[in-house]
């Protein structure tokens, strides 16, 4: 059995799930503890991932800052990134 490298694990899951994630959705969902790294090596390679900030209340009340990542393969994707940005922009979770 091939196991698949974790920049073939993110990017698959772009691909065929979701053309977002979150550091807290790749760690449930692919096991994948280092996105910033994992990202940083596909761009590397020439992928185009843009991405912005989000804020969500802890269970204390604290406001958290994290960073949505999009994997950008063609105009469609360009614009429904752009949406989405728009409409969370400064919109707290």
């Amino acid at each position: 059995m091939n196991k698949m490298t974790q920049k073939e694990q993110l990017l698959k899951y772009f691909q065929e799930e979701d053309f977002s994630i979150t550091t807290l959705e790749c760690m449930q969902k692919l096991l994948i503890l280092d996105l910033q790294g994992v990202i940083r090596d596909l761009k590397q390679d020439g992928h185009r991932i843009e991405s912005f900030y989000m804020c969500k209340k802890n269970m204390y009340g604290d406001l958290k800052t994290f960073k949505r990542y999009y994997l950008i393969e063609d105009e469609h994707d360009y614009i429904q990134f752009e949406r989405e940005r728009e409409v969370l922009k400064g919109v707290t979770l």
